[in-house]
């Protein structure tokens, strides 16, 4: 029996709303955007990343018509943030063989 996707947290839907799609290997899509985060958002990164491993991440379109599901790559940590006040660091949060459909609660 297959798993049911992972949801991604609304208090974290602003970091991905504007995270491209793009062609990845063998034409499969993956996506992926680098963001400054405070220290509650880079802990509650790390614990859906944990959540998710090995099962897929199901992220809500921004105009509610279906969801993205990919698989989450580990964060990988960027360094200083560009934006200093309120952040401790920049993440690049990415994912692969995304697909653009509905929703598994639809």
């Amino acid at each position: 029996m297959a798993l049911l996707p992972v949801e991604w947290p609304r208090k974290l839907q602003p970091l991905v709303e504007d995270m491209p799609l793009l062609e990845g290997q063998n034409g499969r899509l993956c996506s992926r955007i680098d963001v400054d985060v405070d220290a509650e958002t880079l802990f509650v990164l790390n614990e859906i990343e944990a959540r998710a491993r090995h099962r897929k991440v199901e992220i809500p379109l921004p105009d509610g018509s279906g969801c993205l599901t990919g698989e989450m790559n580990t964060i990988i940590g960027l360094g200083s943030p560009t934006e200093p006040a309120g952040h401790i660091s920049r993440v690049r949060i990415s994912f692969h063989n995304v697909e653009k459909g509905g929703c598994a609660d639809e």
